[in-house]
C-alpha cells in the first residue's frame, strides 16, 4: 500500500521551473511586435494586438515588459545585444581599434535587408516623438557607451590612445557615427556593412591613436 501512495505522490509533484523560459516568452513577445509594427506601424499598434499576435494575455506580457515603449527599446537595441562578444574583448584587453570594428560590424549587419533596417530605421523616427521611448533608448545606449569609455581610458592608461581625449566624449562620438552610418544603411537598404565598417575603422584610427 506504501509504494502505490508513494507512486501517487511523485506523479503529482510538481516540475521544475523552465529556466530558459523567461527568455524564450521574451523572443516571442518581441517577434510578435515585429510582425504587428510592419503591419500596422508604431502608433496604431496597441499593446492588446501585440498580445493577440503573440497569444498572450496583457497581465503575462507586462511580467516581461512594462509598456510598448519597451518593447519598442528591445527590439531597437537587439543590434547591439548581438554584439556583446565584441564588448567583452574591449573589456578583456583586445586591441582596442580591432575590437571597435568588430562591434561596428555586427552593429551595421543588423541594418541590412528590407525588414530589420527600415524596421529600425522608423523605431528612431518614433523615438523623436516619444518621449518615454527615447529616454528608454538613451539609458541602454548608456550602458554600451560607457563600457566602450572604459575601454578607451584604458587603452589611455597603456599608451595606445590618444591621452588628451575624454574617454566619455571619444564613446558618445562613436556611437553617434555607429547610429548614423547604420541608418543610412537601413535607408538605402543595401549590403554594406562590410564597407561602413571599414570606413567606420578608418574614422576611430585617426581619432584614438596617439599621436606623433
Amino acid at each position: 500500500m506504501f509504494p502505490a501512495v508513494l507512486g501517487w505522490g511523485q506523479r503529482f509533484m510538481p516540475r521544475h521551473a523552465d529556466p530558459a523560459l523567461p527568455e524564450r516568452r521574451r523572443a516571442q513577445i518581441l517577434e510578435a511586435a515585429r510582425r504587428c509594427f510592419l503591419e500596422r506601424g508604431f502608433r496604431e499598434t496597441t499593446v492588446e494586438e501585440i498580445c493577440a499576435e503573440a497569444r498572450f494575455s496583457p497581465g503575462a506580457l507586462y511580467r516581461y515588459f512594462d509598456a510598448k515603449a519597451d518593447i519598442v527599446a528591445a527590439i531597437a537595441l537587439e543590434a547591439r545585444a548581438h554584439a556583446q562578444a565584441a564588448l567583452h574583448r574591449l573589456e578583456d584587453g583586445a586591441d582596442l581599434i580591432d575590437a571597435l570594428t568588430e562591434l561596428a560590424l555586427i552593429f551595421f549587419a543588423a541594418f541590412e535587408g528590407e525588414r530589420d533596417g527600415a524596421l529600425l530605421a522608423d523605431i528612431w523616427g518614433e523615438a523623436a516623438r516619444d518621449r518615454a521611448l527615447a529616454q528608454a533608448l538613451a539609458a541602454r545606449d548608456g550602458v554600451v557607451a560607457a563600457r566602450v569609455a572604459a575601454a578607451i581610458a584604458r587603452a589611455q592608461r597603456a599608451g595606445r590612445a590618444y591621452p588628451a581625449l575624454s574617454p566619455q566624449d571619444a564613446a558618445e562620438a562613436l556611437m553617434a557615427m555607429l547610429d548614423g552610418m547604420a541608418l543610412r544603411l537601413a535607408l538605402r537598404r543595401e549590403a554594406g556593412s562590410a564597407a561602413a565598417a571599414r570606413r567606420f575603422r578608418a574614422f576611430a584610427v585617426h581619432v584614438l591613436k596617439p599621436k606623433r
